[in-house]
């Protein structure tokens, strides 16, 4: 009797330490589960986060750039000149408002006004409305002292008079003996980029350099500090009444900060979401003096790591049903053996309790199937958002032509019209050629451009390479020209066709030319090489660069998904791995050598279309 106690007793203390492993396990999977899953998610949002600054950032500079010619035009134009000359000639003062009013309808900006050396507005574009600005003093405004000091400069600022924000860009109007007689200012109006911010699930917020928020996709952050306000802050906001009172009467936005491997996690506290983190990106664009925040809701993280602990649960339990069951099964046959009677109707009881069991596993495998596509569904949207970014970089490059081109346009129209008063026909026929050879330049830009952005089909078909790497090199060409990279094309002279799709090709040499300028970047000696040529019956394009080169035991890996030697935020990894998925389509083969600190060659090889000889450049 004793010993039987004994036994149970026993059993009992080993059921208790199961019992208490398997709950450890759980937690212990879950618990892991989660921060790895937390960091992996966090760093997937940084990239992203990465990839949508930089296309932000190249947003803003292309509205600025659209308007930094105008001061200076200002400065020059002879009715601005005519009416500082003669202040007091009303009629001097007229001709310049019509001025500035038609200007700036044609240009677009938000206002245009000229004031005196001491501080008080002559003319402006809105001189027929009650908020006009003539008559106005702003000596007061920093942009006014800076443009008596330095000649030129860039202040945001609600305005006083409109009471409207706006960013101010200026310059010094040069007198007769070139000291300053006052200053012509452009004011642009940004309010519609925080209306492009608002359409995604971010909140993407636009910060000075005394850390107040004055662009955000969130209206209840705008004129926030991000932190408390210095005693000299709030003296400067007060004098120069920069965003009116509205800073001064605001509470800091931010109540905490922690970081989670690197990464800041800003606790918010604006009243509606008390209490609530966010991770934050910013980038510093130093043109400017101010930063560029982008931050991601801290609850999406968590829920992604939330499904993935519970994913990790599911399986352990999933594991444990499986070696329980067959302990159970290894029992139930040994017992057979003893009593075969009692057996049978245990096998009847036990058959019940696996059913339910079998059938509660199968629900929970259901489960595990469906996290996993909504895994794989996330990655699709990642490669997506990454393929985009990639179309921002074109978009970025074709933008700064049509902006130059346009500068030139106006600079040429107002020109003629100058030469139209004078009666000089031959210099307003040079000057209409000029602007039609303009037009049709930007024409052609913007139609290629509609051709590599359109859903083209993957058909093949017997297509010029040469054709498609002048194009694929037009995209990437103001790359090349920032960057002051030297360039070396060697292309035969009549065309080279081989069986592929025209806009995938080129996708695949911006790819490999943007990977290029990026290795090449913190170089002082940049030479890129694009070289087409002839390898028996295949045509051969090899992109070489002297940039940072790759690691020999890490070449076999350059052409993996995710793979990359770029620092964090700078790439996703996706780019070569996508190309090598092109050119193989095409029944093609794509190679790569390199050479640390010397430099990186990668070599496309596909077949000539069946049919077409390979011209005599071509074999040479």
């Amino acid at each position: 009797m004793t010993s039987g106690k004994t036994f149970l007793r026993a059993l009992m203390t080993r059921r208790t330490a199961a019992g208490a492993l398997g709950a450890a396990l759980l937690i212990g999977a879950g618990v892991l589960s989660y921060l790895l899953a937390e960091r992996a998610a966090l760093r997937n949002l940084g990239s992203i986060a990465q990839d949508r600054l930089s296309l932000l950032e190249r947003t803003l500079d292309y509205t600025v750039g659209r308007f930094s010619y105008l001061p200076d035009v200002l400065s020059q134009a002879a009715p601005i000149v005519e009416a500082y000359r003669n202040p007091s000639d009303p009629q001097a003062i007229r001709e310049a408002n019509l001025y500035l009013k038609a200007l700036n309808e044609t240009a677009g900006s938000a206002d245009l006004y000229i004031v005196d050396r001491n501080g008080v507005a002559l003319a402006a574009s809105n001189f027929d409305r009650e908020t006009t600005f003539v008559g106005q003093n702003y000596a007061f405004r920093p942009y006014f002292t800076d443009a008596l000091s330095t000649g030129e400069g860039r202040y945001y600022a609600v305005g006083v008079t409109t009471g409207q924000p706006g960013y101010f860009l200026w310059h010094a109007v040069p007198g007769p003996d070139g000291s300053t007689i006052g200053v012509a200012v452009v004011k642009i109006d940004l309010l519609h980029l925080q209306e492009d911010w608002r359409s995604a699930d971010d909140v993407v917020a636009m910060v000075d350099a005394n850390k107040v928020i004055f662009l955000t996709s969130h209206p209840e952050w705008q004129y926030r500090p991000m932190t408390a306000l210095t005693a000299s802050q709030v003296r400067m906001f007060r004098e120069t009444q920069q965003y009116g009172g509205a800073v001064l009467r605001a509470s800091p936005l931010l109540s905490g900060e922690r970081e989670i491997d690197g990464i800041p996690v800003e606790n918010v506290d604006d009243g509606s979401v008390t209490g609530h983190e966010f991770v934050a990106f910013s980038r510093t664009l130093s043109q400017y003096g101010w930063s560029l925040f982008v931050l991601s809701d801290m609850r999406n993280v968590q829920l992604q790591a939330t499904i993935a602990a519970g994913g990790a649960v599911v399986t352990v339990v999933a594991v444990f049903l499986i070696v329980l069951v067959t302990h159970q099964r290894s029992q139930m046959a040994r017992a057979k053996l003893n009593a075969h009677n009692m057996l049978e109707q245990r096998v009847a009881a036990r058959t019940v309790e696996l059913t339910a069991a079998n059938t509660q596993l199968s629900v929970e495998i259901d489960q595990r199937i469906r996290i996993e596509q909504n895994l794989r569904r996330a990655q699709d949207n990642l490669i997506h958002a990454t393929k985009m970014a990639s179309l921002g970089q074109a978009l970025a490059g074709v933008a700064h032509e049509i902006n130059q081109s346009l500068a030139a346009l106006r600079t040429y129209a107002a020109s003629t019209q100058v030469f139209l008063g004078r009666a000089d026909k031959d210099r307003v026929a040079s000057n209409l050629t000029t602007i039609s050879s303009i037009v049709e330049r930007m024409g052609e830009l913007t139609q290629h451009l509609k051709s590599f952005a359109r859903k083209e089909t993957v058909a093949k078909q017997s297509t010029d390479l040469t054709a498609a790497i002048r194009y694929g090199l037009k995209l990437i060409d103001y790359r090349i020209t920032a960057d002051d990279v030297q360039l070396t094309i060697v292309l035969p002279e009549r065309p080279v066709y081989v069986v592929a799709n025209t806009i995938r090709l080129e996708q695949v040499l911006v790819n490999l030319v943007s990977n290029a300028l990026d290795a090449m970047r913190d170089h002082s000696h940049r030479h890129l090489t694009v070289e087409l040529f002839a390898d028996g019956g295949a045509a051969v394009l090899e992109v070489a660069d002297t940039g940072r080169g790759i690691a020999r035991d890490m070449l076999s890996s350059v052409f993996d998904p995710f793979y990359t030697t770029k620092d964090v935020g700078e790439g996703l990894g996706l780019g070569l791995s996508i190309s090598y998925g092109i050119v193989k389509d095409m029944g093609g083969d794509i190679t790569v050598e390199s050479e640390l600190n010397v430099g990186t060659s990668f070599r496309i090889t596909l077949p000539l279309a069946a049919g077409v000889a390979a011209p005599a450049e071509l074999s040479a």
